[in-house]
């Protein structure tokens, strides 16, 4: 494994556009096309499987004003897949700030490397589940 410069600055070209906007036009370029594409977040009904799907789910959250403050980012890659675990702190419009935590998986294909996983959460304590 190697730490991957590329996929790091695509994630972060990801987070200026959630500040910015563009995000949906970003996430169109950045998601592959291919089946098994797949976004889970933290909302139990949250699964979107399909490019179209995950497209819905971006075109809803393409809300410029997001400010995302990364704490931590580590991305891989090795041949065709590379992958990113971070933690970052998403800073809402209104001022309230969430800890947010982001894997990717990516795939190199013809036109550069594409999303085919990706999971979006904010953690829970483990008291908070009964745990």
């Amino acid at each position: 494994m190697h730490q991957s410069v590329e996929i790091i600055n695509l994630v972060l070209q990801l987070y200026e556009k959630e500040a910015s906007g563009g995000l949906f036009d970003f996430a169109k370029l950045l998601y592959s096309h291919q089946d098994g594409v797949l976004l889970i977040c933290s909302e139990p009904g949250d699964r979107y499987e399909g490019y179209e799907a995950i497209m819905h789910f971006y075109e809803a959250a393409d809300v410029p004003g997001l400010e995302i403050r990364v704490d931590g980012l580590n991305a891989y890659g090795e041949g065709a897949f590379g992958w990113v675990a971070d933690q970052v702190t998403a800073r809402l419009p209104n001022g309230i700030e969430n800890p947010v935590r982001h894997t990717y998986v990516f795939h190199r294909e013809e036109d550069g490397w594409k999303i085919v996983h990706a999971h979006i959460s904010v953690g829970v304590s483990d008291e908070s589940l009964g745990v």
